[in-house]
């Protein structure tokens, strides 16, 4: 999603500045990783980060060296990860939150993982044979369920019923065997049902500006929700769910998007240093220059925040799904169910967190759990193409590639400072205390 956010920015800048006003474990730590290097933003995994790395070459590309300390750490969390991650093959970052130290999970109710369409053979006969997993949710933005080339994978959801929730009024629709989750729509077509009522010449002119500012082609879904029909309220959905416990079903929640992002780091950005980057660059409209400078206060805050800021936005923008999210996850008729992201490490590593703080885990132990995605992006293929494709939009590849520890610790902090305690962030969410008891009772059985 990283690769994303700078297609948005002139035109979040527009259309928004007006209104804008600021806001508000036991192993040693390298002191490298303390203030969010190799973290990655919320949507940063975004299938590949959302470009063609093949576009990238890769000889010209240097990945950031680690200190011998570093080195020690992540060997540390790797000999973690061969404890408890799944023995899966192509899906990273598979672990049941049992696994956590000292967690008081039941083991086979809830997992954790990364993005379940590259599975093999063999991981499937572990995820849905031996595991029997029956509910997956899929926290990723429409914008990388448009990118994903495997998401109607037949090997992999056959038998799935696809749901989709939408934030917007916390509505969810069960798409029918036909209806696929994203929807290729041309341009055109759409502005030819608006005007289908107006003459012929009309037509035709609003037609051809579409066509030629906006391109001819896009998918359905993208950062705006889409209007939903024929939906019915979420709370019915899971007042049903003994109905539907005999079914496997992929939940599509959507909790953290590129507009989001955007509109958060926005909101961090002082009035002023906005208007005084518009007032140097008035000919934004037509050179790539001024466009490329007005970028950058808001790529600096991305830059200089890192993961911790971003985390915070995803605790204020993506609240409804991750209400919608633990409230499955406290349905013991949808148990064995797993959520994931694209790494398994970001918006997973959330859920996860909240999860665990609720249940009583320590947090070394849910820090320990997060840092423990360090190693997912080291383990792709693409990796150094990657860290090119970050470089060329000006992200830092070594602030935006990893899962230190100090992100988590901070992170939990942010959530007492903010909101009191993790219980007091699920009452601003909705996530009373009559749902907390019932996620704790499907979670550990007491």
């Amino acid at each position: 999603m990283v690769a994303k956010i700078s297609s948005f920015l002139l035109l979040t800048i527009s259309s928004s500045s007006s209104a804008l006003v600021p806001s508000q474990p036991s192993f040693i730590i390298p002191k490298s990783y303390h203030r969010g290097l190799l973290c990655t933003p919320p949507m940063a995994s975004s299938t590949r980060l959302n470009v063609n790395t093949d576009d990238i070459d890769v000889s010209t590309v240097t990945i950031p060296t680690k200190t011998a300390e570093e080195e020690k750490f992540d060997a540390h969390n790797a000999a973690l990860c061969k404890e408890r991650n799944l023995p899966l093959e192509k899906v990273k970052n598979a672990r049941d939150l049992a696994s956590t130290k000292n967690s008081p999970i039941k083991p086979g109710r809830v997992f954790r993982i990364g993005r379940v369409s590259d599975a093999t053979e063999k991981d499937l006969g572990i995820l849905y044979g031996d595991i029997g997993v029956k509910t997956l949710v899929d926290l990723r933005s429409p914008t990388e369920l448009r990118d994903d080339p495997t998401l109607e994978r037949e090997e992999v959801f056959a038998g799935f019923t696809d749901m989709v929730f939408y934030e917007n009024g916390n509505k969810v629709k069960e798409l029918g065997p036909e209806e696929k989750r994203m929807q290729k729509i041309r341009k055109r077509d759409r502005v030819k049902k608006v005007v289908s009522g107006a003459t012929k010449n009309t037509k035709d002119v609003v037609v051809g500006f579409v066509d030629n500012f906006f391109g001819g082609d896009e998918f359905d879904g993208e950062d705006k929700e889409e209007e939903c029909i024929d939906c019915i309220e979420a709370s019915k959905l899971l007042e049903q769910s003994s109905r539907r416990k005999n079914r496997k079903e992929r939940h599509f929640v959507s909790i953290m998007n590129e507009l989001k992002y955007v509109r958060g780091t926005l909101s961090k950005l002082r009035k002023r240093d906005i208007a005084s980057t518009i007032l140097k660059a008035p000919s934004t409209i037509v050179s790539k220059s001024a466009r490329d400078n007005i970028k950058k206060p808001f790529l600096d805050e991305i830059n200089d925040g890192g993961l911790p800021m971003l985390n915070e936005l995803l605790l204020r923008f993506g609240a409804p799904g991750i209400k919608y999210v633990l409230d499955l996850i406290s349905d013991k008729n949808r148990h064995p169910i797993a959520f994931y992201c694209t790494a398994g490490k970001d918006r997973t590593g959330m859920i996860a967190a909240i999860i665990l703080a609720l249940l009583g885990a320590e947090d070394d132990a849910i820090v320990e759990d997060y840092s423990l995605s360090a190693n997912v992006y080291a383990e792709m293929n693409d990796h150094k193409a990657m860290v090119g494709a970050l470089s060329q939009r000006s992200l830092d590849a070594k602030t935006f590639l990893g899962a230190p520890p100090q992100v988590m610790k901070d992170t939990l902090t942010n959530i007492r400072n903010t909101y009191g305690s993790v219980e007091g962030y699920l009452d601003f969410i909705g996530f009373d205390e009559k749902s907390r008891q019932r996620l704790k009772y499907a979670l550990t059985d007491e």
